[in-house]
């Protein structure tokens, strides 16, 4: 043949290995070194078709074909589907006789995650088998490895293999035969492991992608700029801190390393204090950024007393970038026990799994293969959890991460700490906070762990016994004259600020709420005033947690004329029809809802007039007023006045249908989750806030402005999508923050009382905020003189808009699933308690959830079912990102038993493993029908091989053949359902008693809470209704249990109703001596109890 190909063949599950091969063939496609005259890039599935012919017949210019594989692995080591064909045939007993693969010298890049099992096992079972074959391997398998980053390994292999490949491949003319030293292939019956190319980490690099540069995104493989776009742009401060103005008191840590400074003003370190973050909802965020502040503070009133010379705070999923090289660095005073210093702080989300940005460190240090380097042997750790006890996996994030740094070499400066949500995080953060930076600069310096805990505790006695005067030391007038420093940098604000502190109704508006609830009388007398509260008895004013700065209109001309920005740049560079885009946070899809339904028995009346105010036909309305015009009508149609309207109309369940990428880019399996971005804040609080934006600080809601990641945009997007102005107030420090800001003296003095640990005080904000949800707004609108916080201020105190997740309830499998996935959800929609003003003034409010009135609006026009072209309705896009799930999988083999608890919207995800099973079952049958057709037969013209069929024959046999009513070798579903009532919230019921009249369901129980009056049913009753079936399930049987639902308590019900029908069947015996809740656990240990639950 004249031709002599370069074949890139790749099988890709995510279009991971297909960009890199892809990029390869790119590169080299016009620059092929001798002996290669052309490439072939495909999928190994078509070998066939593109490949064996040639194979075949020895090349007449080349002393071999050169072939290089890029290969994923998918489920329990299995190949990709667009490359399994290739593999079984490898895999044949028969192909290695006829060596096909004796013309052909080869190269095979496998690509994993070290977090499974079987890692990269289809690149090693290729890379075998291809030598088995006939082929020549000229490159140590390479395996890439998700769990820390593809890139390391990938960028080392691509580099340089295609001249590797042409090296071994040229017909050499000297007599030396290269291939001599090459890995040569097999020559006699020894089995034959995979050769692993160790590829030694590159240095990473300082970026240097200036603020305004154009990066050069010729040097960035595709599949980095894909799939990692965190790693697009550094993430660059813009601007400096908003002026906020600072806490009066000064922090505690300074003085504490003050004072207990003796080693640490003899023995510097020279890297800087690392403050690493896992957060979902941004608490953790928050806290780690404010110890950052606090040493920034330190290093700028006393550096030389200070032992870090400098902090990085990130997320944990950046420490590669930002800290790894400062760990490693060995150049320590090994004598006195010198230290690196590292504090964590993370939450834990779902199942005791790891937040977003947290995900990737994880992963590093559970792999098998880390510990070998001991990569945290020259660091010193203090970890703090947060966490909800709620859950069954309380702070496991932070628990896992503090037991892997030690075993990998760290060094634990204090024990865990781990803080409760449920009960309040303030307890165990604000002395934890207080403490650690002392604690570990003596300790990195190299003093003994003995001698910091006794200083520390010497210190907090020292601290607690001088709080009280320490704080009295601060004057009122140093207090008025910040405020006033603060008031006279804006003329313009002063003037506003004195017009709102002159205005009865602003002024009096929330003070005069607090001073009835404190004196329980609507006869208040003038004199009564708000209680002054000493400064000790106030939280810490947190750090900035974003920055921003106004971009001008010359500077936006400069940053027109560079051209496209980076993000703009990485969407051109993938065609609409590539599949290789992974949808992220960052990056998410933007969904077209396809359909809506409600679950419950809801009237459409609601829906009805919300769909007529959603129509672009009704008048010129923007978006925003067709948007809030039907959500009050929403609202209006399911008042909460009565117990059975709170009972009905405040129980609406939404299924809802989302497309997916025609090119297939976003795939799920049931019990995977979905992400949902959405504006977390209604129109009216957008308007309110762009408003006194606009009038009282003349910051226009058109203006351009740059956030922290210097990504460009306007201040109406980032008041309607980045900071939260709608939830419910949790963190007390919001309400400093914004005292700082109040001009009015009494408000500013009620605020800081609500803050206070004084006990009225504390019992104002349970009543008063917690119990009646006030946000933001709401304080912005009780306290006007509030109003003064600027956008920067803002932007500083209030964490952003988490995205919402929600169990994905349909199946892959299902007629069209690859290309929709529904969801379904709860319309959060409640009145808060009654809040007893005076005798005369009682007052409750009415709450709705931020995304699901919102989702429940733009859904109208599917709810209503309107049979008018779904275009001329006001429906937005969702953007959406897949939030998969490592765990909460149904068994891989069939005949495994299985028990579904889910009340409630619990129920969703299991409906997703019922249709799946069901159409499992339904291919089953045909696979098992078509090869007792085509088995031995002659169809087309095409022979129908046994590696074609979806399962093998031997596969198909062991189930057995018949309907799918057959049950022979499938393992029975119970299902467990709860409820309120059978006529109304009983969620999927025609689907549930489908799959039971056809076998897929084996055993249904739905509980009932309040269909008979005095009398509640609940989810474990029924369980213990069945405690012999169950107890023989989980113990002859081997069954898993799926428990999903409300986390508060009904996870911990049916746990303890699960343990208690061991202990009846079986564990009450007397010859057993296990207990039921030990069994229990058991079962979490082998993953054969699996949760997912929420609070």
């Amino acid at each position: 043949m004249t031709d002599i190909p370069l074949f890139i063949l790749y099988g890709s599950a995510t279009g991971n290995a297909e960009q890199i091969a892809k990029d390869l063939a790119s590169k080299h496609e016009k620059s092929l070194p001798s002996p290669f005259t052309k490439i072939i890039c495909c999928e190994a599935n078509n070998y066939k078709k593109k490949c064996c012919s040639i194979w075949e017949t020895k090349p007449e210019k080349a002393n071999k074909y050169g072939l290089i594989f890029v290969v994923s692995t998918t489920g329990n080591g299995d190949a990709p589907e667009n490359g399994s064909r290739f593999v079984r045939y490898l895999k044949r007993k028969t192909t290695p006789d006829s060596q096909p693969f004796q013309h052909v010298a080869f190269a095979v890049l496998g690509l994993g995650d070290s977090n499974y099992d079987q890692f990269c096992e289809s690149g090693k079972v290729v890379d075998k088998k291809l030598v088995e074959c006939g082929g020549v391997r000229v490159k140590p398998l390479a395996m890439a490895d998700e769990a820390t980053g593809l890139e390391e390994v990938v960028e080392e292999f691509v580099e340089g293999i295609v001249t590797e490949m042409a090296t071994v491949c040229e017909i050499k003319t000297s007599g030396n035969d290269k291939n001599e030293s090459i890995v040569n292939p097999i020559s006699d019956e020894k089995k034959i492991e995979p050769v692993v190319e160790k590829v030694k980490p590159k240095e990473i690099a300082p970026s240097t992608v200036g603020v305004g540069s154009r990066p050069n995104l010729s040097n960035i493989p595709a599949f980095a700029r894909l799939n990692h776009p965190q790693r697009s742009i550094p993430n660059i401060p813009v601007g400096s801190r908003p002026n906020i103005p600072k806490p009066i008191t000064i922090p505690k840590v300074a003085a504490s390393v003050k004072e207990t400074g003796q080693s640490i003003s003899k023995l510097k370190s020279e890297t800087p204090l690392c403050i690493l973050y896992g957060s979902a909802t941004g608490n953790a965020e928050h806290i780690a950024k404010d110890i950052t502040e606090k040493y920034k503070k330190m290093l700028s009133e006393s550096k030389d007393e200070c032992y870090f010379p400098d902090v990085i705070c990130c997320e944990l999923d950046q420490y590669k970038k930002k800290c790894q090289s400062f760990w490693e660095n060995d150049e320590l005073n090994t004598e006195v026990g010198q230290k690196h210093g590292v504090i964590i702080v993370t939450s834990t989300t779902g199942n005791g799994d790891a937040p977003e940005n947290a995900s990737r460190f994880v992963r590093y240090i559970k792999r098998k293969t880390t510990v070998a380097s001991m990569p945290f042997r020259n660091v010193a750790y203090a970890i703090l959890g947060l966490g909800d006890t709620n859950y069954d996996q309380f702070c496991q994030t932070g628990k896992l991460i503090d037991k892997k740094l030690k075993e990998l070499g760290g060094t634990r400066v204090k024990d865990i700490a781990c803080a409760d949500e449920g009960t309040g995080l303030e307890a165990v953060v604000e002395p934890w906070v207080d403490s650690i930076l002392a604690i570990i600069s003596k300790f990195c310096s190299g003093s003994s762990n003995k001698t910091v805990a006794s200083e520390n505790n010497i210190e907090q006695k020292k601290q607690e016994n001088s709080s009280g005067n320490e704080h009295q030391t601060v004057s009122v007038s140093q207090n008025v004259s910040t405020k006033e420093s603060i008031n006279s940098t804006n003329e313009e604000k002063e003037t506003v600020e004195s017009e709102n502190t002159t205005s009865d109704m602003f002024e009096m508006l929330g003070v005069t709420v607090l001073k009835r609830l404190l004196v329980g009388s609507n006869n208040v007398a003038q004199d009564v005033s708000i209680p002054s509260v000493d400064p000790s008895l106030l939280p810490p004013i947190g750090s900035c947690l974003s920055s921003c700065k106004l971009v001008d209109e010359e500077d936006m001309d400069r940053r027109s004329s560079r051209g496209l920005s980076l993000s703009e740049m990485e969407r051109m560079t993938v065609s609409s029809t590539s599949s290789n885009i992974n949808y992220t946070m960052k990056d998410p899809f933007e969904s077209t809802i396809l359909d809506a339904r409600y679950l419950t028995e809801t009237p459409l009346d609601g829906a009805s007039l919300a769909n007529e105010a959603l129509s672009l036909s009704t008048s010129n309305k923007t978006e925003d007023e067709h948007l809030t015009l039907a959500m009050k009508r929403l609202s209006d149609s399911f008042p909460l006045n009565s117990d059975d309207e709170r009972e009905r109309n405040g129980k609406r369940v939404i299924e809802m249908t989302l497309s997916l990428p025609d090119d297939f880019t976003l795939e799920y399996q049931p019990g995977d989750s979905i992400g949902i971005i959405a504006p977390g804040n209604t129109p009216e609080v957008v308007e309110f806030v762009l408003s006194f934006l606009e009038n009282i600080h003349k910051i226009s809601r058109t203006q351009k402005i740059k956030i922290d990641t210097n990504q460009l945009t306007t201040v109406e997007e980032v008041i309607r999508y980045h900071i939260d102005l709608c939830s419910p107030i949790k963190n007390k420090r919001i309400l400093v923050s914004l005292a700082q800001f109040a001009s009015g003296k009494d408000e500013e003095k009620a605020l800081q009382f609500l803050a206070s640990k004084a006990p009225q005080g504390q019992e104002l904000f349970r009543s008063f905020v917690e119990e009646q949800r006030i946000s933001v707004v709401d304080i912005l609108k009780l306290f006007p003189s509030c109003q003064s916080i600027s956008l920067d201020g803002l932007l500083a105190i209030l964490p952003s808009i988490p995205p919402r997740y929600y169990s994905i309830c349909s199946s892959p499998l299902k007629k069209g699933g690859n290309l929709s996935l529904t969801v379904a959800f709860s319309v959060v929609d409640y009145a808060t308690s009654t809040l007893k003003i005076d005798k005369n003034n009682c007052q409750n409010r009415r709450i709705g959830g931020l995304v699901t009135r919102y989702l429940e609006t733009i859904c109208s026009p599917f709810l209503s079912k309107v049979n008018e072209d779904i275009s001329s309705f006001v429906i937005p896009k969702v953007k959406i990102f897949p939030k998969p799930t490592a765990d909460f999988r149904l068994p891989s083999n069939l005949s495994t038993p299985i028990i579904l608890i889910g009340p409630g919207t619990g129920i969703a995800p299991f409906i997703g493993f019922l249709e799946h099973r069901r159409a499992e079952l339904e291919a089953k049958d045909l696979t098992t029908n078509d090869n007792l057709v085509s088995e031995g037969t002659w169809r087309g013209g095409f022979d129908i091989e046994e590696e074609e069929l979806n399962i093998t024959k031997s596969e198909a046999n062991d189930f057995g053949t018949g309907s799918s009513s057959d049950k022979g070798g499938i393992g029975e579903i119970d299902v467990y359902f709860g409820c309120r009532y059978s006529d109304h919230d009983w969620l999927y019921k025609e689907e549930m008693k489908s799959l039971k009249s056809t076998g897929v369901i084996s055993d249904l129980n739905v509980a009932f809470s309040r269909e008979t009056k005095n009398v509640r049913c609940y989810v474990q009753d029924k369980i213990k209704e069945n405690e012999k079936r169950i107890a023989l399930k989980l113990l002859q049987e081997s069954a898993r249990v799926y428990i999903c639902g409300d986390g508060n308590s009904m996870a911990k019900d049916v746990q303890s109703a699960l343990a208690a029908a061991l202990d009846s069947y079986a564990f009450g015996k007397k010859e057993i001596t296990m207990k039921g809740k030990e069994y229990i656990e058991k079962m979490k240990e082998e993953n054969r109890l699996l949760l997912d639950i929420w609070s």
